[in-house]
């Protein structure tokens, strides 16, 4: 019985301590999983052309026909290449740059807050007629 009463003692003392601590702890921790699963930043590059209907490749990589939109994960330096035929291919280097709310450090407050951030590059492509000779 002397066993369990000091074991009791200790455990409240040890307790008594501590325990604001741990809470303290277990609360910051609950915070930083919850900031963990929010929303981010969704980045989208949006091309279209003229005519429309023109096939587009990004770094090499078919992407589909014009109007098309194709998701990024960095914002960098692209290779957009446009062609249809009876039209001249349009070739060009594209820098898809941050919006003002996605500089940094304003970015982190885009990546943790409780919503997604969208944000959209658009290109337009005047394809010209290919000249018969």
């Amino acid at each position: 019985m002397a066993l369990i009463e000091l074991l009791h003692r200790l455990h409240e003392k040890f307790m008594n301590r501590t325990c604001p601590y741990i809470r303290l702890a277990l609360a910051l921790t609950l915070v930083v999983a919850a900031l963990s699963f929010t929303g981010c930043i969704r980045r989208t590059a949006i091309i279209s052309s003229d005519p429309p209907a023109a096939k587009v490749w990004i770094n090499g990589v078919y992407r589909g026909q014009t109007p098309v939109e194709v998701p990024y994960n960095w914002n960098w330096f692209y290779d957009v290449r446009v062609e249809k035929a009876g039209y001249e291919t349009k070739t060009a280097r594209e820098c898809f740059g941050p919006a003002p709310q996605h500089i940094l450090p304003l970015d982190l407050a885009a990546e943790v807050a409780p919503f997604r951030s969208h944000e959209n590059q658009w290109r337009h492509y005047v394809l010209t007629p290919k000249q018969e000779l």
